[in-house]
Order: C-alpha cells, then structure tokens, then sequence
C-alpha cells in the first residue's frame, strides 16, 4: 500500500504539470489583440444562373458575385491590399441587390472576362489575385468556412475572413450604399498561420461608379 502511495503521488504531479501546462497554452492561443484594417476597394460584376434563397424567412433570388479588390492599412501588418467575393442577391424581378452571401474569393480566378462594359469582369482586373493565390495558395475553405476575403501584406502574412452573417445593403443616397455584418478570422499565412477571431466588418459602394468603394473591420485576433 505504501509503495502505491508512493508511486501515485509522483503521477498526481506529472498530471496536474501537464493539466496546468495545458491550460496555460489554451490562455495564450486565445490571447486576443485588437486587429482593425480599412480599405479603399472597387468592385465588379459576374453575372451567374438565377437561384431561389430564403433568408429570415424571406424569399430572395442570388443573380451576381461581386468580387472586388483593394488596399489600406491593418494592425499587425502595416500596407495591405484585399481581396473579396460575395455573392448577391435581390427581391424583386430587377437586378438590384439587396444583400449578399458569403463566396470563395480564390473562385474569382475563374470568372469569365465577358469584354463588356463596368461594372463587367475587364481582363486584367483579377490578374494580381491569381499572382498572389501562385504565392499564398489560398483555400476556399478551412474547417468548413468559406474564406470570402483576406488581406496580405509584402512580408508573405496574410490574414484569412469568413463572412458568417448575411449581409443586407442599405441605400444612403443615389451615389452611396452601406453594408456590414459578423465574420471570423480563420488562419492566413505567415504570422497569422494559426490566427483565430472575430470582427464586425462595413463599408459602402457607388451603384454607378465600381471604382468607388471601401471595406473595413474592427473586432479581435489571437495568433
């Protein structure tokens, strides 16, 4: 019984070791840090076969993805440009949207260039996306979330979002709409290989102008 004794005690405290070292790497995984970056974006259209969506009990029907690109600034990573996709999706028998859904942005690489006027996919538009996909290879998903943009800098860091609320589109003025909604950091490269968070994301966009655009989003992140 003694050397029982003797035996566990030892064991309880390489136990309890391992249990607090545990612990105490899930605390600094999840250490979380304010991460914030804005935008100035432009944006296009890839017209795509109509489908049936509800959402909020609603029916809507999704009619475009409205992709895009840009550059700004982001905490931990200085000068960065941005890639994003979404696709669109509209009430009424007209092609105005009213929101959109979450889409792979790495998909924007294989959108047809239909040689026809903005807001249309132009050749060339999407050039410096499949150049830095050659670079970062980015997923259309990571664990199941769809990466529908991310931003990198010229370090090879890159910081992967995943939309994952709807986002629904308010008009402001003629020249100006406003959206925003929820998303999760999950992974990018580099530093932020690991990177988990959350952050509320906007912006706003020229109905009649695709060169006029911006994007932003404030929340947390742990790498």
């Amino acid at each position: 019984m003694k050397k029982t004794m003797l035996f566990c005690k030892p064991l309880f405290v390489c136990l309890a070791f391992t249990f607090l070292l545990a612990s105490c790497e899930r605390e600094k995984e999840i250490k979380k840090k304010p991460f914030k970056a804005n935008t100035t974006t432009w944006y296009r259209v890839s017209p795509t076969a109509p489908a049936p969506v509800t959402i909020g009990g609603v029916n809507y029907t999704t009619f475009a993805y409205v992709p895009g690109g840009g550059e700004g600034n982001a905490t931990h990573m200085g000068n960065v440009k941005t890639w994003f996709n979404q696709l669109a999706f509209t009430a009424s028998e007209l092609t105005i949207p009213a929101g959109s859904l979450v889409a792979p942005v790495v998909d924007v690489i294989n959108y047809p260039v239909l040689g026809a006027p903005l807001p249309l996919i132009q050749a060339g538009d999407f050039a410096g996306l499949a150049a830095i996909n050659t670079k970062l290879n980015i997923p259309q998903q990571v664990y199941g979330k769809v990466v529908s943009s991310f931003f990198y800098n010229d370090k090879g860091d890159a910081v992967f979002i995943s939309n994952s609320t709807v986002s629904f589109i308010t008009p402001v003025s003629p020249t100006r709409n406003e959206f925003s909604g929820k998303a999760l950091i999950v992974g990018g490269r580099g530093k932020f290989s690991n990177a988990v968070g959350e952050v509320d994301f906007k912006g706003s966009f020229n109905p009649n102008n695709p060169n006029e655009a911006d994007y932003g989003v404030d929340g947390w992140i742990s790498y």
